[in-house]
């Protein structure tokens, strides 16, 4: 499993510590262990972890609370450690929440499995974000380029390929790029 970041919040601390371990032995990094609500909230504030492992029960709040809080303000996808019927009762309430219920008793590999299921799905999701960033950037730029394109051809008569050879060899002979040349061509022909 890669590098990630994990928070396990459970009033017993003896148990958090226990399933720090069993992650850790398994190549998992869990940055912390805390025993409440209000503490979970403002660790994962403060540390920004990849992975909330969260009880339903807790001494101030339920673990439900506080996974609405941080899957809603898409802080940290969050694994609540429920029974049947706070599954259920979770489940009902939960909607398109980055949050995974998990039935108790744990089962070490149901949970490793989850983990690097959730992990490599998160690493994809990131990818297809860059993707879709770099998509967006590269249409802007082009029509940064149509638009200083039709600009000379309107006003020097040129046709479409000569006004975007006249861009790219600009570009090529300052060494700055096309978008930037475009952006001056719209600004001062305008």
């Amino acid at each position: 499993m890669n590098h990630s970041d994990i928070i396990v919040a459970i009033s017993n601390m003896d148990l958090g510590n226990r399933i720090r371990n069993v992650l850790n032995q398994n190549g998992l990094s869990v940055i912390d262990v805390c025993s409440s609500g209000n503490e979970a909230i403002r660790k994962v504030r403060m540390l920004k972890p990849d992975l909330l492992i969260i009880n339903f029960e807790l001494p101030d709040t339920t673990g439900f609370e506080v996974a609405k809080i941080i899957a809603g303000d898409k802080l940290s996808t969050v694994i609540l450690l429920t029974n049947q019927t706070q599954k259920e009762y979770a489940e009902s309430l939960i909607g398109d929440l980055d949050i995974i219920c998990l039935n108790k008793p744990l089962n070490k590999t149901t949970l490793l499995q989850t983990i690097d299921l959730i992990l490599r799905s998160k690493r994809k999701v990131k990818r297809l974000e860059a993707e879709v960033n770099e998509l967006k950037k590269s249409l802007e730029h082009r029509k940064i380029i149509d638009r200083a394109k039709g600009i000379l051809m309107e006003k020097l008569g040129l046709s479409e390929p000569e006004a975007y050879r006249k861009i790219q060899k600009q570009s090529m002979d300052t060494g700055v790029p096309m978008k930037d040349i475009a952006k001056v061509i719209i600004d001062t022909m305008q």
